[in-house]
C-alpha cells in the first residue's frame, strides 16, 4: 500500500511539474504564435491586398496552425493560434480540437485566418463554443479547396486557408472546438 501511495505521489508531483510554463517559456511560445500569424497574413495579403483591408475593418480575427490526419473514417487534427481584438489590441492565445467522421485519406497543415465581423460570433469564439459543421476538403502541396455547410449559414466571418503542405481529400462531419489557453493570455 505505501508503494502506491509513494508511486501516486510521484506521479502527482510529475505531472504538476511538466504542466506549467516559466515566465521566458510563456514569452517564446507568444512570440512564435504572434509570429506565425504575422506570416501567414503576410502571404495571404500578398495574394490578395483586400484581405489586410477586411482585417483592419473587423472587430477581430484570429490565425490557426493547425495539423489534420485522415484516416478511412475518422480525422483528427488540433492547432493553436492567436486572437486579437481590434479595438484593444488584447491577444487571447487559443487551442482548437477537431474530430472528423466520414470518407477520405490524409495528412495536411495549414495556417487559418478568421476574420471576425459581428459581436455575435466574437462573443462565441471567446466563449470556446464547439461548431459542427459537414464539409469537404482537397488539399495537395500548398493547394487546397474547402466547403462547409456552415459557410452560409454563418454570416459574421470569413476564412481564408493557407496550406502549408501535405495531401488530403475528405467529405465529413467534423466538430470543431476553441479554448482559451488561461496559461499564455495575460488578463487585460
Amino acid at each position: 500500500m505505501r508503494n502506491i501511495f509513494l508511486t501516486l505521489l510521484i506521479l502527482l508531483f510529475g505531472i504538476s511539474g511538466c504542466s506549467t510554463m516559466t515566465a521566458t517559456e510563456k514569452e517564446q511560445k507568444r512570440s512564435e504564435l504572434d509570429q506565425m500569424a504575422s506570416t501567414a497574413i503576410a502571404a495571404l495579403t500578398d495574394k490578395d491586398p483586400e484581405i489586410q483591408v477586411k482585417i483592419n475593418n473587423s472587430l477581430a480575427y484570429a490565425v490557426a496552425n493547425m495539423k489534420l490526419t485522415k484516416v478511412p473514417i475518422v480525422g483528427v487534427g488540433g492547432g493553436e493560434g492567436v486572437f486579437i481584438d481590434n479595438s484593444t489590441q488584447h491577444r487571447t492565445y487559443f487551442t482548437v480540437s477537431r474530430f472528423d467522421v466520414g470518407g477520405g485519406w490524409g495528412a495536411r497543415s495549414f495556417k487559418l485566418l478568421f476574420i471576425v465581423e459581428s459581436q455575435e460570433v466574437f462573443d462565441r469564439v471567446i466563449d470556446g463554443t464547439w461548431n459542427f459543421q459537414a464539409g469537404a476538403e482537397a488539399s495537395a502541396g500548398t493547394a487546397s479547396a474547402e466547403g462547409s455547410s456552415s459557410d452560409l449559414a454563418n454570416k459574421g466571418f470569413t476564412t481564408y486557408v493557407l496550406s502549408d503542405g501535405g495531401a488530403s481529400a475528405t467529405v465529413t462531419v467534423r466538430v470543431i472546438r476553441t479554448s482559451v489557453n488561461r496559461e499564455l493570455t495575460e488578463q487585460p
